[in-house]
């Protein structure tokens, strides 16, 4: 009698996911991207600061840096949309699928990867922009001695926001199977489609891009939910979408 195939355990998943994604040009430059952009705009951001100008008396010196964590989000976003919808382009999915034939444990393997190299981006990109910000504000910033609290936990907010973005990211792939959907979907709205519509449609603040804007920085009196409650209705958005996505991947037939 022959014997089972052994199942490939979830670790071994991920270090396979994790290596298809390191690489492929395509993510590596869009994980390099989302380093760097963030820092270098928060860097040209301090060096053309004019503190004389009428809106800087109201820019709170804490909340320098973590401006430019939503031009950041894109590249995530699309990050995100790759590594879970490039094998849907090229066929390999299919041999993915043989080698391990749990189709859950490979969609698993591959937010985990997804949410790990987000909460990196969302770390390092905005730590960079913070000390280049304030760096280059010279005596109109903060030393690292007179950094807050608040500021780590706008930190900690920002990793946040990446992680469930990159989540509802690749959810929104795998239930579409391709790239082109999330993108069209995501990116204009965390550019600013929605933030527009507020004033006249208040009920978009619970639309993902928006629920959560807050854990990248505060942006007060536009009406916008705040950053615990946005939090929770984002995660819920990553949540619904994510465990849609894991049914139908684990339901639907890969080859059609």
């Amino acid at each position: 009698m022959t014997p089972p195939t052994p199942q490939p355990h979830l670790a071994h998943s991920i270090r396979a996911e994790l290596t298809k994604a390191v690489t492929l040009r395509g993510i590596q430059v869009t994980f390099l991207a989302a380093l760097v952009a963030p820092p270098a705009l928060a860097l040209a951001a301090g060096l053309a600061f004019d503190p004389s100008a009428p809106f800087s008396a109201g820019f709170l010196r804490e909340t320098h840096g973590f401006e430019t964590a939503g031009f950041g989000q894109p590249l995530v976003i699309l990050l995100a949309a790759l590594i879970a919808g490039t094998e849907y382009v090229d066929g390999q999915l299919r041999t993915t699928a043989l080698a391990t034939p749990r189709r859950g444990r490979v969609l698993a393997a591959k937010l985990i990867v997804i949410a790990a190299l987000a909460i990196l981006i969302g770390l390092v990109s905005t730590t960079g922009a913070v000390l280049l910000k304030h760096a280059a504000l010279g005596e109109h910033g903060l030393r690292i001695d007179q950094f807050t609290p608040g500021m780590g936990w706008n930190l900690l907010g920002v990793a946040l926001n990446y992680l469930l973005i990159a989540i509802i990211a690749a959810s929104i792939t795998v239930l579409a199977r391709t790239v082109v959907v999330t993108l069209v979907v995501l990116v204009p709205s965390v550019l600013g489609l929605t933030i527009s519509l507020l004033g006249f449609l208040p009920a978009v603040r619970y639309l993902p891009d928006l629920a959560g804007i807050q854990l990248l920085t505060r942006y007060p009196g536009v009406g916008l939910l705040e950053p615990v409650a946005g939090a929770s209705v984002m995660a819920g958005w990553a949540a619904l979408l994510g465990g849609a996505a894991w049914f139908t991947f684990r339901m639907r037939d890969i080859a059609s």
